[in-house]
């Protein structure tokens, strides 16, 4: 990813911010409940024991509440996300929750592991990949930190299909509220994914423009 688009990425993001709740209740009254599948993802998610969790574009630090709500006594949360004004909002949240052991880094998902050097037990991303650029990069990063029977959690957009791919250029434009951009869903996160781990479930929400995916460990 050049400069140039860095740039773009952070400007769109940093207006993005500042909008952000707006946007998700202009979502909701088209019945894109991402709230609550986002519920429901975290609901689903493997009991685990005092977890390393790793949060990939953790954005305003919406996950947070969830994480620690299902893992009261995880032993460390990261953030990582490319956007000041994101980690701003994500930071307050933070102090507000008077939470612990919470890290938030400023950095690029694509070079995950220059910034991590940890491994984790569970790596959650929500709404992000399918518009974050080079997403197969972030998924290769993702697999150099998730611990060998650690699980990976992504909630996400793609394309329709069949009929209702007529409906793309709508949804399009709707991600790029979000921080999309005319490339969103040009790449098959999900697919890459269950050829890179190991998939648990798999679950498709609003027609299959959504989904939820849970996999453990890589797949070889």
């Amino acid at each position: 990813m050049d400069s140039t688009l860095g740039e773009s990425i952070r400007d769109v993001y940093s207006v993005t911010a500042r909008k952000y709740d707006m946007i998700l209740k202009a979502y909701k009254a088209l019945g894109v409940n991402l709230k609550k599948w986002r519920e429901n993802a975290f609901a689903r998610l493997p009991e685990l024991s005092s977890p390393r969790i790793l949060d990939v574009a953790v954005g305003t630090g919406v996950n947070l509440p969830y994480l620690i709500e299902k893992y009261p006594s995880y032993s460390k949360i990261i953030g990582i996300d490319y956007t000041p004004e994101m980690l701003l909002r994500a930071r307050k949240r933070v102090r507000d929750g008077g939470w612990r052991n919470i890290e938030l880094i400023l950095g690029d998902a694509r070079h995950l592991s220059e910034h991590i050097t940890e491994n984790f037990d569970l790596i959650i991303s929500t709404y992000s990949l399918s518009i974050i650029p080079d997403s197969p990069l972030v998924l290769e990063e993702i697999s150099k930190v998730l611990k060998p029977q650690g699980y990976l959690m992504l909630l996400d957009c793609q394309k329709f299909t069949g009929l209702l791919s007529v409906f793309n250029p709508m949804a399009i434009w709707l991600s790029k509220q979000l921080g999309g951009n005319d490339e969103t869903y040009s790449v098959d996160v999900s697919g890459i994914a269950a050829s890179m781990f190991r998939p648990v479930h798999r679950k498709l929400l609003y027609s299959g423009l959504f989904y939820e995916d849970l996999y453990q460990g890589k797949s070889h």
